[in-house]
């Protein structure tokens, strides 16, 4: 606490709280890189919950923060301007790495057209496999989960293509299976199997943006960049500090991930 370290330096409470008043009243601002970041790693973390989002942008390739900014809601338009900010600044990446949420592949096409999407792997299996669940009580539900399970063993072109020929496979197996209807009392229908649909419309639409990496192994395959080494660390500030106001837990993420790009602090931080 406060006390604690004001006892153990010998001041007082309100000499520790002026130390650090400029870390809570100027946090730093991202310093974009002037070298070309050849992937670049997108990835949104909570702050407040319902509140404000960050999204942060890191270089795959050094493992840092490129640029990061708060928005009400990841979306969109929240996207679009953070890209934005990044293209005036001169980026343009070849690559990027995302979770395949739909505003920033949006964003994505527009600000960076020419830039190759890299779908999260673990993200897509993750969610897939939270539809399927660990055990699917129809056959066609096991099938699918057996190839969400050797999704993340792909490594090479030719299990690219024999994954991709079992997973149509099964699609066309399956279709008929997939349109059985259940009906209510009132007449109103629903597709029976709706989470397995899902899968397949989920697997169906990242596959086009989900082998960058078999092509050219430097991409990496998963957000872990970002989600794992950054994102993690911030989550486990915040609940270390807890308590914080929204301004001050934004300060803290400024100066942590500023740090992370090897900015110097000022010379009134300790």
């Amino acid at each position: 606490s406060l006390g604690d370290v004001a006892k153990d330096l010998h001041v007082s409470v309100q000499t520790i709280i002026s130390w650090f008043y400029p870390f809570w009243s100027c946090p730093p601002d991202p310093c974009l890189p002037k070298d070309p970041v050849r992937v670049l790693v997108l990835d949104g973390t909570s702050v407040s919950k319902r509140v404000c989002m960050l999204l942060i942008g890191a270089d795959a390739d050094k493992g840092k923060p490129v640029s990061w900014g708060p928005v009400a809601r990841e979306c969109y338009e929240a996207w679009r301007q953070f890209l934005l900010s990044l293209k005036k600044s001169g980026l343009s990446p070849p690559y990027v790495v995302c979770d395949g949420q739909r505003g920033l592949l949006k964003a994505l096409r527009e600000v960076w057209p020419s830039t190759k999407a890299q779908r999260c792997l673990i993200h897509v299996v993750r969610q897939a496999m939270a539809w399927t669940t660990q055990n699917p009580r129809t056959k066609a539900g096991r099938e699918l989960l057996i190839l969400l399970r050797r999704l993340p063993q792909i490594q090479t072109k030719r299990q690219k293509r024999r994954w991709i020929h079992a997973f149509n496979y099964w699609r066309r197996k399956t279709g008929k299976f997939l349109k059985e209807r259940t009906y209510g009392p009132s007449g109103r229908w629903w597709y029976t199997h709706r989470k397995l649909r899902a899968v397949r419309s989920l697997v169906g639409n990242a596959i086009p943006d989900l082998f960058r990496f078999v092509t050219d192994p430097t991409v990496p395959k998963t957000s872990n960049h970002v989600e794992g080494g950054i994102n993690a660390r911030l989550k486990e500030l915040f609940r270390c500090h807890r308590g914080l106001v929204l301004k001050r837990k934004l300060a803290l993420a400024a100066w942590y991930l500023a740090l992370r790009q090897g900015q110097k602090p000022t010379r009134n931080f300790n």
